[in-house]
């Protein structure tokens, strides 16, 4: 099971950076330092590695919501500033000791034995869903620009589709590495 879900997460981390490819920097950075992160904790990496992982995601999150894509994208910043801030909350839990993070990918972690436990599964899935869902809420309610109608936006919106069942791949796959 540990192997499929690293699997996920790591082809959700390719998503999101392929939807990136052909763009500024600004807008593919983030997703090569969620796909680094996110190797990293398939690898097996420790307390320390995945902690100076958090706080690169951090950055990046805090990065995003001041100078992140801005263009006529779907949802604009919203969406990629809560996927970020998951994925930091995510990446901080998977480096305390004892964790049960144990992927047999790479090294011997401890807490490798623990139950699995579907509520914390849960309970991590519905807040970033919720999460997104307000993100949504915001923009019909008028607190940030609407996402475009037009025909002129369905490269983008697609691009955007990819995006997010990326982002949704990884942040299942993390919470069920967690639970």
């Amino acid at each position: 099971m540990h192997q499929l879900t690293a699997l996920l997460a790591l082809l959700g981390s390719c998503a999101c950076l392929m939807d990136g490819i052909g763009r500024p920097f600004r807008e593919w950075a983030p997703s090569a330092v969620v796909l680094t992160v996110m190797a990293a904790m398939v690898r097996g990496a420790g307390g320390a590695a995945l902690t100076v992982g958090a706080c690169a995601l951090a950055a990046v999150a805090v990065w995003t919501a001041l100078a992140g894509p801005s263009d006529g994208r779907p949802g604009g910043r919203g969406p990629a500033v809560v996927d970020l801030t998951t994925m930091v909350l995510l990446t901080a839990c998977a480096s305390r000791p004892g964790h049960g993070l144990g992927l047999g990918l790479g090294m011997d972690m401890p807490g490798t034995a623990a139950p699995y436990d579907v509520r914390l599964f849960l309970l991590l899935v519905v807040c970033w869903a919720l999460a997104r869902a307000a993100v949504r809420l915001a923009a019909l309610v008028g607190w940030s620009r609407p996402p475009p109608t037009d025909g002129a936006g369905v490269g983008a919106r697609r691009m955007a589709a990819l995006h997010a069942g990326g982002s949704a791949a990884m942040i299942i796959a993390m919470s069920a590495m967690l639970a």
